[in-house]
């Protein structure tokens, strides 16, 4: 039984009218997304403010996910390494949790231990009264559909907001954010490619800052 339906935007990036230049699913022009702040790995406040004028690689998982973030976390790990001289200067990767109700900053901690990455990984403070309009907004902002469905074998909550056990349904992949805050192009397991998840963020790369 669902039990709860966040969002349903899985292809709010429609592909543009104009000229293809990414190898992935281009996204509509000027789609931005609101400000937001959330908690990191450290428990510390991190906003969206941090890599403004950078190309941002975005990614959405969760630290029980059996399948496709299993995946697509070393191949942003491989990717991370391949750009290791642009990190911090121009480009940074965020992964951002679709599953708020049990990961906290020390999940998060030992999910990144785990595969051994090093970027920003971001979840939300303990909910109060069930509210979760913040990280909510952000999903629909990115076009996450997230889907919660009753089950018997989940794992433990600890107490971070929600009272059964559940899976979760999410669409996958990743959105690349371009310098001047817009999102630009989606992959996802329909069309996920390494060598064309690269050859975007070169080109992206290559784009003038937004203050140039």
């Amino acid at each position: 039984m669902v039990i709860l339906l966040v969002s349903n935007l899985i292809f709010a990036g429609c592909l543009s009218s104009q000229d293809d230049i990414f190898e992935g699913q281009e996204i509509e022009s000027e789609k931005s997304f609101l400000p937001f702040t959330l908690i990191d790995s450290n428990n510390s406040t991190y906003n969206s403010t941090n890599f403004n004028g950078m190309v941002v690689v975005v990614n959405f998982f969760y630290t029980n996910c059996p399948d496709t973030c299993s995946t697509v976390t070393p191949d942003l790990k491989i990717l991370h390494d391949d750009f290791s001289n642009e990190i911090g200067i121009n480009l940074t990767f965020i992964s951002i949790t679709v599953d708020p109700w049990r990961d906290g900053p020390n999940d998060l901690s030992d999910y990144m231990a785990y595969f051994n990455t090093s970027w920003t990984y971001l979840t939300t403070e303990e909910f109060v009264d069930g509210d979760f309009s913040l990280i909510e907004q952000i999903w629909s902002d990115f076009g996450i559909g997230v889907v919660l469905t009753e089950s018997d074998n989940s794992t433990t909550i600890s107490g971070r907001g929600h009272t059964i056990y559940y899976d979760i349904e999410h669409t996958d992949g990743i959105v690349i954010i371009g310098k001047d805050g817009y999102q630009k192009v989606r992959w996802d397991e329909n069309n996920w490619n390494l060598d064309g998840i690269n050859s975007d963020i070169n080109t992206l790369l290559k784009e003038p800052s937004s203050d140039s």
